[in-house]
């Protein structure tokens, strides 16, 4: 591989790696809304919620905009700041119910928001806000015991107030570092309830400085194969093909007592009658010239 072609290759994949598998839209603040439109209701996925996946079912093809039906199958809605402005413009919201909508006694799927992303090797702890205490967040699977944020385990009506507890909840998820892993946001709200779930403001703490340290290390990879790379590519310039110093040995002049010698010792000055050529006598003069600066 010729080392320009090496060069890209091994800074494309050094690219790839810091970006590749990052959660993304974690706050829903990345929704593509088109302009203003009174009769938008709804959005689709790619513009609604970037980069979640969610349940099957008849109602989850698309993403309602601040407005829900009132059916029994399960929905998903990108709403307006459910939990104030400083939350970000935009939440999300699901709410559970039956797969097909013309069937209110079919079956039931709980709604979930899933994406595939990376840990960096330091988080130690997820957070999320949410309306409700009944939901669920796991990891590859693997159920992450949640706990909200402002109440106080100790009190005495903890019980009571952690079912009107509408806030951040956190949880430990330290033996997940510096893995790729599934997240799974589900909503465990009873069927009997059709109000949905709101999220918002995930976050895995402490937050990494990925870019910065991606910049360094690519300009840092840079620098280094360029300067490993500038002393071949002088050399190539400053040395001459076989065929190219064959030519210049045979047909260059060269610096010879002093005079430019046109020809080599193998030139011959006579031509088939035996007579000096009128050139190589030219040679001959001018080198006697050169030779005798006072001639001038």
């Amino acid at each position: 591989m010729k080392p320009a072609a090496w060069l890209v290759a091994v800074l494309s994949s050094a690219a790839m790696g810091v970006s590749a598998q990052n959660f993304v839209n974690l706050d829903f603040d990345e929704a593509k809304l088109p302009a203003q439109d009174p009769g938008l209701v709804t959005l689709p996925w790619d513009e609604g919620a970037p980069g979640w996946g969610h349940s099957d079912g008849d109602s989850t093809g698309y993403v309602y905009y601040n407005f829900s039906h009132v059916g029994y199958s399960q929905y998903y809605v990108l709403a307006s700041s459910p939990f104030g402005s400083a939350s970000g413009l935009y939440g999300f919201g699901m709410r559970s119910g039956t797969f097909h909508e013309g069937e209110p006694r079919g079956e039931f799927v709980q709604a979930f928001l899933s994406q595939t992303g990376s840990l960096g090797p330091a988080v130690t702890s997820v957070s999320v806000l949410t309306s409700s205490p009944f939901f669920g967040l796991s990891l590859n699977g693997q159920a992450i015991e949640m706990h909200p944020v402002h109440l106080d385990p100790a009190s005495p009506t903890y019980a009571e107030d952690v079912l009107d507890y509408v806030g951040e909840w956190a949880g430990d998820v330290s033996a997940f570092a510096g893995q790729v892993v599934d997240l799974r946001i589900t909503d465990a709200l009873p069927s009997t309830d059709f109000s949905p779930l709101y999220i918002d403001e995930i976050q895995f703490l402490p937050v990494p400085e990925t870019s910065a340290a991606a910049s360094f290390g690519l300009g840092l990879l840079t620098v280094l194969l360029a300067a490993r790379l500038a002393p071949r590519a002088a050399s190539r310039v400053a040395r001459p093909s076989a065929a190219t110093s064959s030519h210049l040995r045979t047909t260059a002049p060269r610096q010879d007592d002093g005079g430019l010698l046109g020809q080599t010792e193998n030139d011959s000055c006579s031509d088939d009658s035996g007579s000096p050529h009128h050139r190589c006598q030219r040679l001959r003069n001018r080198k006697t010239i050169q030779q005798s600066p006072s001639a001038w």
